[in-house]
């Protein structure tokens, strides 16, 4: 995992946690503030006992690196905590293990609009690092659209038969317009392309069906990602202070700078004459670690670190 307030970290050790069992922890080379003074998701996971093991940008690079963003399969230069009895969880989470979360998102999702859609076009948009959160729920709402709507011709032509005429069709037998979309914020356009495509091959699919849309940089660049931005921290104060939503700023805030231009425009997107839906992707409890990022960079003053 890169950071140190990845989402990845703040999930995964509380589970290995509760079942008293090792967590090793990859990542560059900490801020010297951050490693003196431990704060947000690594001092939480300090706390339940993760091992943090530090690494250079030429050996992470070295180790972990690649032109899909890592691998499914662990590096053999990292010996695993327990031999033959350890699991290895890539960056991201990109790998098959995520499979099973994405199939509960994408019902409730397609439950929810199939409830309450009222028949309109939906774009469900997530910021993305590896991709793999957007790229496994395209796949699985892909799936449960696709039988949804056979099941109701099935249905259809049934009663049709029956009733030896064409019936008419119900408000809840409308077809679902569902896409996904993702918004780069680690990487470009062609790195969030491969990446999804390499764990859509390694996890089953075609590497080509299910992709998702990816939104395009407004103005040719995405902010770079975790560099403290007057661009991100604009957003994220606008967001919570004028609509009330409290975003992170390593994924939330960076992806709304790009989300609020194109729905706020004519041009062409993932998002033009549908309905959007935003999928908080987490993070939040490094907030308090993020902001002080953008106080040593003299960004805020220490009032905003208790917002």
């Amino acid at each position: 995992e890169k950071g140190t307030n990845g989402k990845t970290l703040k999930s995964l050790q509380p589970k290995v946690g509760q079942r008293k069992k090792r967590f090793v922890y990859y990542t560059k080379k900490l801020p010297r503030y951050l490693r003196n003074q431990p704060n947000g998701n690594l001092l939480r996971a300090y706390s339940l006992g993760m091992e943090l093991v530090e690494l250079s940008s030429d050996e992470y690079k070295r180790i972990f690196g690649g032109d899909n963003g890592g691998s499914v399969v662990a590096p053999e230069e990292i010996d695993p905590p327990v031999p033959y009895k350890s699991l290895w969880v890539p960056q991201g989470a990109a790998c098959g293990l995520a499979v099973p979360g994405a199939k509960l998102m994408a019902e409730e999702i397609v439950g929810f609009w199939s409830a309450k859609g009222n028949g309109m076009p939906l774009t469900v948009c997530l910021p993305g690092g590896t991709c793999a959160s957007a790229m496994l729920l395209s796949r699985e709402i892909n799936k449960l659209v696709k039988g949804r709507d056979q099941r109701l011709k099935i249905e259809n032509d049934a009663e049709q038969r029956e009733d030896g005429e064409e019936g008419e069709e119900g408000e809840d037998e409308k077809e679902l317009d569902i896409i996904v979309s993702v918004i780069p914020c680690v990487g470009d356009v062609t790195y969030a392309e491969r990446q999804m495509k390499a764990l859509d091959l390694s996890t089953g699919g075609n590497g080509i069906d299910d992709i998702p849309l990816i939104f395009k940089p407004w103005r040719n660049a995405f902010p770079r990602f975790g560099e403290p931005s007057p661009h991100v921290l604009k957003t994220f104060m606008e967001m919570k202070n004028d609509h009330g939503i409290f975003l992170d700023l390593l994924y939330g805030a960076a992806a709304w700078i790009t989300l609020l231009q194109y729905l706020t425009s004519q041009r062409d997107s993932p998002v033009k004459g549908r309905q959007v839906m935003y999928v908080h992707s987490g993070g939040l409890e490094g907030v308090s670690s993020q902001l002080t990022r953008y106080r040593h960079k003299g960004l805020i003053d220490s009032s905003h670190l208790q917002s």
